[in-house]
């Protein structure tokens, strides 16, 4: 070994030493969970600062309802939300410093995790941002352009209620925002031809947030040159969108704005000093019942590595690996681990937590997945593999937290198997509860396209051909609509 290559392992031993001394210092804070009707709060934040938190967040639901497009799904996902004191905690589990949250959404349970900003300050509105997403993606079946949801969940954020159950939204970070709407600012054209993501290598995401705040905050509270709002013809300008038009396109149509003329008429609206704001009035409630346990160092591990998985997976294993080193038998670890291990080891892990406990429905679903997986992949016959799921995922059916995911999963091996009939039954269970995922509309879409209603299998088709991030689904769902014929 070259002196140069001692050198590197050494910075390299000596940098993971840093970083799991950070982390440890993340663990070992008192982390506890705060249960309501509505939502569990994992957080270090100390008892008055959580119970304030839950407080402002029941009120912020109740009365952001009255905001929210559509009606909710029947139930809604269960929310957990994670709750860091510190911003350098979480820039830390998240492995970034672009964001100070994400929403991650699904079938079973959906996550939201928060921080403050870096300096310190605003947990409760980067949270109440969070939360917006998630409200959001669990009650409208439409699909809106990312410039548009993460501007209306930065506009809703500055939601407040006092304690007479008086509401304000709106209020104008004027210095804030005059700085993204002057020259050489954010090029209007870029944030309203985002679609599926905002990108942080390609963005400073602060700008990006705060003109997308700017927009929609326009388009719901000003007026046209008619003296009409445009927020009576917002709905007919986002089914545009939902329906495959560009943002531009169906801005220009719907509300007679095109890009020039809304960056002209943005800038003279932020020159007013005194927007006005929209009230009105939400009930109160006397009382909130709650549940509060802190937590032991396992289920604290459990928590942060649930987070760090979404964009920081070495660590997630890391802390997967110390609670089995303490706990060999936690199922719900041995899953999670399963999810981002590779190879064997992901059977291994699988394997350890059904023969733990076959009933857990959780094990049964991560075990279905793993013989379609092996069947896809051509490492066991079909033939037997998709019986087995079949079987699996019908135990985890009767699971109230898991009977989504698996009618999901039986859904897609029922087209596997020629059960098209099936397939709808199940396929519909996993629309209701995310009606706005492309990928759930592509199977349902070729459910469709097998018995025979080709209107519907389009429709659902168009919604993946329209949404999906990834470029080769979108190619995918336009190769089923292809082979359609056409409409009568």
């Amino acid at each position: 070994m070259t002196v140069s290559s001692n050198i590197r392992v050494f910075s390299t031993i000596g940098a993971l030493v840093a970083s799991l001394c950070v982390v440890a210092d993340v663990e070992d804070r008192d982390w506890c969970i705060t249960v309501t009707d509505h939502f569990e709060i994992v957080s270090d934040l100390p008892r008055d600062r959580t119970l304030e938190l839950v407080a402002h967040l029941d009120r912020f639901r109740s009365a952001a309802d009255a905001l929210l497009p559509g009606e909710p799904s029947s139930p809604a996902p269960p929310l957990k939300l994670v709750a860091f004191e510190r911003a350098q905690d979480f820039a830390t589990v998240f492995n970034s410093r672009h964001v100070a949250g994400f929403t991650r959404p699904s079938l079973d349970q959906s996550l939201l995790a928060s921080g403050p900003d870096l300096d310190g300050d605003h947990l409760n509105r980067n949270i109440f941002h969070e939360y917006v997403h998630f409200l959001l993606r669990s009650r409208a079946a439409l699909n809106l352009p990312i410039w548009y949801e993460e501007g209306f969940a930065s506009y809703l954020a500055t939601l407040s209620v006092d304690p007479t159950g008086l509401v304000t939204v709106g209020r104008v970070p004027y210095t804030y925002l005059r700085s993204v709407l002057v020259p050489p600012g954010l090029s209007i054209a870029d944030v309203i031809g985002e679609r599926f993501e905002l990108d942080p290598e390609r963005h400073d995401l602060s700008e990006v947030y705060g003109l997308a705040w700017a927009i929609v905050r326009f388009l719901h509270h000003a007026q046209d040159q008619g003296g009409e709002r445009y927020a009576t013809r917002l709905g007919a300008m986002l089914a545009a969108i939902d329906n495959g038009a560009s943002s531009s396109h169906a801005m220009e149509s719907s509300l007679g704005l095109d890009l020039s003329m809304l960056k002209a008429r943005l800038r003279r609206y932020y020159e007013n000093h005194e927007l006005p704001v929209y009230q009105f009035r939400t009930e109160l409630r006397d009382s909130l019942s709650f549940r509060r346990d802190c937590l032991n160092a396992v289920d604290t591990r459990y928590h942060l590595a649930d987070v760090a998985s979404f964009h920081h997976p070495q660590l997630a294993i890391d802390l997967y690996d110390d609670i089995l080193r303490r706990k060999p038998d936690h199922i719900d670890a041995l899953i999670a681990l399963s999810r981002i291990a590779t190879g064997a080891r992901a059977a291994r892990l699988v394997r350890r937590a059904f023969d733990i406990d076959p009933n857990h429905p959780g094990a049964a679903i991560r075990m279905a997945e793993m013989k379609v997986f092996d069947c896809q992949a051509g490492r066991t016959p079909c033939g037997d593999a998709l019986p087995e799921a079949i079987a699996l995922y019908t135990r985890a059916l009767n699971s109230d937290s898991h009977r989504v995911a698996a009618a999901y999963g039986l859904g897609i091996i029922s087209l596997y198997v020629q059960r098209p009939v099936d397939a709808l039954d199940y396929l519909r269970t996993a629309h209701a509860r995310a009606p706005w995922s492309p990928q759930i509309n592509f199977y349902l879409g070729e459910a469709y396209a097998r018995t025979g209603v080709k209107e519907r299998a389009r429709m659902h088709f168009r919604k993946t051909a329209y949404w999906h991030p990834d470029e080769s689904w979108r190619a995918r769902a336009n190769q089923a609509l292809a082979r359609l014929a056409p409409p009568d």
